[in-house]
């Protein structure tokens, strides 16, 4: 473009880089409005004892189906779950969540937690992430499942250093709070419990020992074994 007036010609520059700032923008954000529906797949899974290899009856596994919103950064703003499950494993370390169909009312999205698996025993390190997409790659749509379905998951033992331990916690602590905060305390009590229980033993071995425990609530832990 050719301009006479330096002015001028600068403020049509501007006005071009803003009206295309702002195309970008609403583009980014309409591709950011998720499926008016989503479905998952049913997720079937078994958790052994990563020295010993035999199953963990007990553990407790949560999945949540986290919705986000649109920002300018790639993590999103949190818009609530579409679905939080809670289970645990039986004799033979299986654990199993139902599939679904679900109508999603809001205009948020699922992404790498669709779901997100976490899954905890007092005295073991938890288990804990959603699904590895890879960078750039188009959106897998309304039909979800967990790259973790039809594995052998290997739980470590908790680090014998109770600090250790407690500082190891804060990933599943923050994840629980995600949850908790969208109003879906009841949906993970017994992860919340076992949580709690966990303090009660390392606060046991090493008063100095901070674990928290997302919801604010006094009740949890009340049935550990002290």
């Amino acid at each position: 473009m050719a301009c006479g007036d330096w002015d001028r010609c600068e403020t049509a520059t501007l006005l071009s880089a803003a009206k295309y700032l702002v195309v970008m923008i609403t583009a980014l954000a309409l591709n950011a409005c998720g499926s008016p529906y989503y479905t998952s797949e049913a997720i079937e899974a078994w958790v052994v004892d990563a020295d010993t290899g035999q199953p963990i009856e007990g553990a407790v596994v949560t999945a949540n189906w986290q919705l986000v919103g649109f920002t300018l950064d790639t993590g999103g703003s949190k818009r609530g779950q579409l679905a939080v499950m809670e289970t645990t494993t039986d004799a033979n370390g299986r654990f199993f969540f139902q599939g679904f169909t679900k109508l999603n009312l809001s205009f948020g999205e699922l992404r790498d937690q669709d779901p997100q698996i976490l899954i905890f025993k007092p005295g073991y390190r938890y288990i804990g992430g959603g699904n590895d997409y890879t960078m750039g790659a188009s959106s897998p749509g309304p039909h979800r499942k967990s790259q973790l379905s039809g594995k052998r998951l290997q739980m470590s033992k908790a680090d014998p250093d109770p600090r250790k331990q407690a500082n190891d916690l804060i990933g599943l602590t923050t994840s629980l709070a995600n949850i908790t905060d969208s109003g879906d305390a009841d949906r993970v009590h017994q992860m919340l419990d076992a949580l709690a229980c966990e303090r009660w033993r390392l606060k046991a071995l090493d008063p100095r020992t901070l674990v928290l425990v997302p919801g604010g609530s006094t009740e949890h832990g009340r049935g550990c074994a002290k």
